[in-house]
C-alpha cells in the first residue's frame, strides 16, 4: 500500500517534467537562436520568434527581425530593449516600478483579464548591470576582424546590391519626418538609420524600405516580385519600368 501511494505521487511529478522537457524542446525547435535563455536575458528577434510583427506596447512599433527586447518572467509579453533604435521600451514601462499589465475588462470575449502583475525594478537594474559588464568583457576580447576590411565588405556589399531602376537609396536620418511613417510593402514604421527609397510615381510620399543589411528589402520585392507591380501601392499611379531592365 505504502509503495503504491508513492508511486501514486511520482506520477504528477514526472509528468510535470515530461511537459517542461516537452515545451522546452518545442521552444529550441521554434526558435532555437533564443532557446535556453535566462528568463531576463536580451533577446533578439528572429522570423520564428513568437512576437515577431506583435507590437510593443510601449512604443507601439513592431517587432523586426534583428530588433533586441526583453520578455516578462511571467506573461511573455516582449518589449524593446534596442540601444540601436533608442527604444528603451523595458526600462521605460517599468520604471517606478509600474507592472507589466493592468486588469481590465475585456469587451470582446466579456471576461475579466487579471493582467499581469510583475514588477522588479531590482532585478531590472541587476539585468542592465549583467549585459552592460558582458558588453564590456567582450570590448575587450581580440577581433577577429580589422574595420578595414569590414568596411571593405560593406562596400561591396552596397555595390552589388542595387535597387530596382537605380532608384536612389536615402538612410533615414535622426530628425528625418519619415520616421513613423509605415513602409507601404512590409507596414513596419521608418525607423532612423533605415535605407529606403521614394515612389517614384510622383503623386505620393511614399518610402519603401530597400536595406539589405536589415532584411528589409520592400522595393525590390515590390517591383521585383512574383508579379513584378508596376504602379503604386497608394495612388494605383503606374511606374515606368526602365528599358534596361523591362528587356531583361
Amino acid at each position: 500500500m505504502v509503495a503504491d501511494s508513492i508511486e501514486a505521487g511520482r506520477e504528477p511529478h514526472l509528468k510535470s517534467r515530461l511537459r517542461e522537457e516537452l515545451d522546452a524542446g518545442i521552444a529550441v525547435a521554434r526558435d532555437p537562436e533564443n532557446a535556453d535563455l535566462p528568463k531576463e536575458a536580451v533577446r533578439t528577434t528572429t522570423m520564428y520568434s513568437p512576437w515577431y510583427v506583435r507590437t510593443c506596447p510601449q512604443c507601439k512599433q513592431k517587432f523586426r527581425a534583428g530588433d533586441r527586447v526583453r520578455l516578462c518572467p511571467l506573461c511573455e509579453r516582449a518589449y524593446h530593449e534596442d540601444n540601436v533604435y533608442r527604444l528603451d521600451c523595458w526600462r521605460e514601462h517599468f520604471a517606478g516600478g509600474k507592472a507589466c499589465r493592468a486588469p481590465r475588462f475585456d469587451p470582446i470575449t466579456s471576461v475579466d483579464d487579471p493582467g499581469c502583475r510583475y514588477s522588479s525594478p531590482e532585478g531590472h537594474a541587476a539585468a542592465a548591470a549583467a549585459e552592460s559588464g558582458a558588453e564590456q568583457a567582450a570590448s575587450v576580447r581580440p577581433v577577429a576582424r580589422s574595420a578595414q576590411t569590414v568596411s571593405q565588405f560593406l562596400r561591396g556589399l552596397e555595390e552589388c546590391w542595387k535597387p530596382y531602376g537605380e532608384q536612389p537609396v536615402v538612410v533615414v536620418e535622426d530628425d528625418s519626418p519619415l520616421i513613423g511613417y509605415s513602409c507601404p510593402w512590409c507596414r513596419f514604421n521608418v525607423r532612423a538609420g533605415d535605407r529606403v527609397v521614394r515612389c517614384p510615381c510622383g503623386k505620393c510620399n511614399a518610402h519603401f524600405h530597400d536595406d539589405i543589411y536589415r532584411h528589409l528589402t520592400c522595393w525590390n520585392d515590390w517591383k521585383y516580385g512574383a508579379s513584378g507591380n508596376d504602379y503604386c501601392p497608394i495612388t494605383g499611379e503606374k511606374i515606368e519600368t526602365p528599358p534596361s531592365q523591362g528587356n531583361e
